[in-house]
């Protein structure tokens, strides 16, 4: 069975999660759905049946620990959307977008250095281009009052990204 991975922009507070895509169980197609789409506490019912049925492969199981993370995350269970994403980190170390999303809970969690080593880790595994990564990790820099850094990053985000009228806005936008 094989994972197709799809850039998905949520905007939850300043960050964009990147939802993935599991193909082959009902559930986890259904946890992907309520991931992209503004989840509540209550949708992480189809990630844990999912999950429960030891059906996926392993990067299907990374996505759905990463997808439950995100739904998890946007209702406020940071420790938990955190540990979840570790084990997506766990179950497949080369997912960019496994790294951004625990970045984006870390980063909730004002855990910055831990957030900035998981932007830097998902800049790095996409060799570069991955706009999502450099867009949040700005916020990190912003936070930590980083100005220039950020500014860097927005360009960076904007320049990988020219259509997504969100990255032109928030560079237009910072000092």
């Amino acid at each position: 069975m094989r994972t197709l991975f799809i850039l998905m922009l949520l905007f939850v507070s300043a960050a964009t999660n990147a939802a993935q895509t599991v193909f082959g169980s009902t559930s986890a197609q259904d946890c992907y759905n309520k991931a992209t789409n503004t989840p509540t506490r209550s949708d992480v019912g189809d990630c844990d049946n999912a999950i429960r049925t030891g059906d996926l492969s392993r990067l299907d199981l990374a996505a759905t620990y990463s997808n439950r993370g995100i739904i998890l995350s946007n209702n406020g269970h940071l420790d938990r959307a955190i540990a979840d994403h570790d084990l997506a980190v766990q179950l497949n170390p080369t997912s960019a977008r496994a790294y951004v999303n625990r970045a984006n809970a870390m980063f909730k969690a004002r855990r910055y250095a831990e957030a900035l080593a998981d932007y830097d880790r998902a800049i790095e595994l996409s060799a570069g281009d991955f706009a999502a990564a450099f867009y949040n990790r700005s916020f990190v820099h912003l936070a930590l009052a980083q100005k220039d850094a950020a500014r860097k990053d927005l360009e960076q985000a904007a320049a990988l990204a020219p259509d997504v009228q969100t990255y032109r806005d928030a560079l237009q936008g910072t000092p």
